[in-house]
């Protein structure tokens, strides 16, 4: 019998790990392809994001189908919409508020943004059809893939202040964001990945969550800082060495498997108790 890598949840948790799918899979996809993408086309970002957008667009809906079935597709698609109306609504007002001015100048029009909601739309149904193979269990959690989704949502909370904002894209603007708001941002959602994955995690913490969530705070940072290190490195290599790439995974492991052990303890004394 095949092992089972996916355990079928309610839906509001098979979401959860398919945004955390979706995350992890579009960020490494978006940091591999920036940097390589740049000697095709050099300044363009937009190509490769959207593309690994629709990447992660695949992986989420595989497990969101896979965990949560056809209700849970439908969730992912839900929340995939959300952020593609954000984006492509966002930009759409600007045109129009900036139509006729002097400093009309637009990247990437709004038009340009929809049709490259496309692709992710087409990976939506692929990862569905493909998430319908796939050997899961009954009845358990994804806890890791549902932590890193609460990793990735955390930084919602900055709507209140900045306005709405893409959810699928939130987690990387705190990158570029000043250190005094950056730190605790990412402080955060290490606590609430770590508090989720105490919450849900039914065995032992074992030492592959520090490396997996080592991973989930490098993909956190790489989009921005792998693509300035590459082309640091292509030019002036002793000039920028980002150092996020070093202190934010390993500080969001350390954070998420504390955090986490200390909530297993306290849920196993309230249970004893």
């Amino acid at each position: 019998m095949r092992r089972s890598f996916v355990s079928t949840s309610r839906p509001r948790w098979a979401l959860l790990a398919a945004v955390g799918a979706a995350f992890v899979a579009g960020s490494i996809a978006y940091s591999v392809s920036a940097p390589i993408y740049s000697f095709v086309d050099f300044g363009d970002r937009v190509t490769p994001l959207w593309s690994a957008m629709a990447v992660g667009a695949f992986a989420g809906a595989a497990l969101a189908r896979a965990a949560g079935g056809p209700l849970g597709v439908v969730a992912f698609a839900a929340y995939l919409a959300a952020g593609a109306t954000v984006t492509v609504g966002g930009e759409l007002l600007y045109e129009r508020a900036i139509q006729g001015s002097y400093f009309y100048f637009i990247a990437v029009s709004a038009t340009q943004l929809a049709l490259w909601q496309l692709p992710s739309a087409i990976a939506v149904v692929a990862g569905s059809l493909a998430g319908a193979r796939l050997t899961r269990a009954e009845n358990g959690t994804n806890a890791f893939l549902e932590a890193a989704g609460a990793y990735s949502l955390v930084p919602v909370l900055l709507v209140a202040i900045t306005g709405p904002g893409d959810p699928r894209l939130l987690p990387y603007f705190t990158v570029f964001a000043p250190a005094e708001v950056h730190v605790p941002i990412v402080a955060a959602q290490a606590i609430v990945a770590g508090a989720v994955l105490a919450l849900r995690s039914r065995g032992p913490l074992r030492p592959f969550a520090l490396a997996g969530f080592a991973l989930v705070g490098l993909v956190n940072v790489m989009p921005g800082d792998f693509t300035e290190l590459v082309s640091a490195i292509r030019f002036h290599w002793t000039e920028y060495w980002p150092q996020s790439l070093i202190l934010v995974p390993l500080c969001t492991a350390l954070l998420v498997v504390g955090v986490a052990a200390l909530g297993s303890r306290t849920r196993a004394r309230l249970v004893r108790g």
